[in-house]
């Protein structure tokens, strides 16, 4: 018997489900990426042929008991939890008493979105802490079908797009000194990529390490120019330029 509590459905991380904070058992790991395969588009019909490569990917199995055998066990674990799978003439959805928000890759977006509109610093950095907080690893851990691996990259791009969004905010409100190690490996990860050099070189001279400031500048303007035959952009000109004055 499952515990009460609010129905939680989850692809940031393992596909999961949760009534509550109790687990759902929801199968073994292809009965899951049919589940996580729906779970993108929550209310949205998606063909049972779709469905079947999705999971599958080129070779699914022939015929749809499989499939179906799937969706019928999966519609008995989250009986009674506030989800349902239902199938019609335009294919198989999910449907879930709560909408789009019981789901964390919708709640994760929808967060994103308040998070960028947000007029002040304080409300969108607390929107951007809820919003990357929906993350408990990479997206659909453990499922490799071709199309779980391209949802994973597209959904990997938007976490980082979140965390630079975040980490700007939290600049300017001076919040930068527990972000340096996370801002220093994403430098090294992407050493071309300046505004994640602009973010790192700033905390540190915000922390008053003036020298590894410069010394990140300077670093990222030789492999630019090396690599890319380029100069900094106007924005790290600009920083450069009051290093250069510090």
């Amino acid at each position: 018997m499952v515990s009460g509590g609010a129905l939680r459905l989850g692809v940031l991380g393992e596909i999961a489900a949760w009534r509550g904070a109790e687990p759902l058992d929801i199968g073994h790991a292809r009965q899951r990426h049919v589940l996580g395969a729906l779970l993108l588009e929550p209310g949205t019909a998606v063909p049972g042929e779709e469905l079947a490569r999705r999971v599958w990917g080129a070779r699914p199995p022939r015929g749809t008991s499989a499939l179906h055998g799937y969706v019928s066990r999966l519609r008995r674990a989250l009986a009674g939890g506030g989800a349902d799978i239902v199938r019609d003439r335009a294919g198989y959805r999910l449907e879930a008493e709560a909408g789009p928000a019981a789901v964390d890759v919708c709640r994760f977006r929808a967060l994103a979105v308040r998070a960028g509109a947000a007029e002040r610093d304080e409300e969108a950095a607390a929107l951007w802490d809820e919003a990357l907080g929906q993350w408990r690893g990479e997206a659909f851990a453990g499922a490799d079908a071709p199309w779980f691996r391209a949802q994973r990259e597209r959904l990997a791009a938007e976490r980082l797009a979140a965390r630079l969004d975040a980490a700007d905010v939290a600049l300017r409100l001076g919040r930068q000194g527990p972000l340096l190690d996370e801002l220093a490996a994403r430098a090294v990860d992407h050493p071309l990529d300046e505004r994640m050099a602009g973010q790192l070189i700033l905390a540190l001279h915000r922390e008053g390490r003036h020298a590894e400031a410069r010394a990140s500048f300077e670093r990222v303007r030789l492999r630019l120019a090396e690599e890319l035959g380029l100069d900094p952009g106007p924005a790290l000109r600009r920083l450069g330029e009051r290093l250069a004055n510090a």
